[in-house]
């Protein structure tokens, strides 16, 4: 029988109509609700102020991802982390006593032998010459 590779780590929300997933569906419908309400409570002034700012977030929430995550995971992450208490422990590692020490390898000093000819050659002066532009 043959085997299909099966897919993994799907991470693709169902889509309502083009683009749109229901997520981004609701925040959106939700987002008009709300300003639907508004509209028959406030003056219009400051329902246009308000309109304008409840449909930016109900957009940010819907369309923006950070690093791949959704703004409001990021959101409540960080909500939890500054209302989330913190303790910082440091545990000192343990170590033998007393302290053993190591034996390092003796460093040998390497004897300058003699020095070869071709060190002293009549080529390397003719070069020395040349560059220093003597004769």
């Amino acid at each position: 029988m043959e085997q299909y590779p099966i897919p993994q780590f799907i991470e693709q929300e169902g889509k309502i109509a083009f683009f749109i997933s229901f997520r981004q569906f609701f925040y959106l419908v939700g987002a008009g609700v709300i300003c639907f309400i508004l509209y028959f409570i406030l003056p219009f002034f400051l329902f246009i102020i308000l309109a304008f700012v409840i449909f930016g977030g109900a957009a940010l929430l819907a369309f923006v991802t950070v690093n791949g995550v959704p703004v409001i995971n990021t959101i409540f992450s960080s909500f939890g982390f500054l209302t989330g208490t913190k303790d910082y422990t440091w545990k000192k590692k343990e170590s033998p006593y007393p302290f053993k020490t190591i034996k390092r390898a003796q460093i040998k000093k390497i004897d300058e032998g003699p020095v070869l000819k071709a060190q002293t050659s009549q080529l390397k002066k003719t070069k020395t010459a040349v560059e220093l532009r003597t004769k």
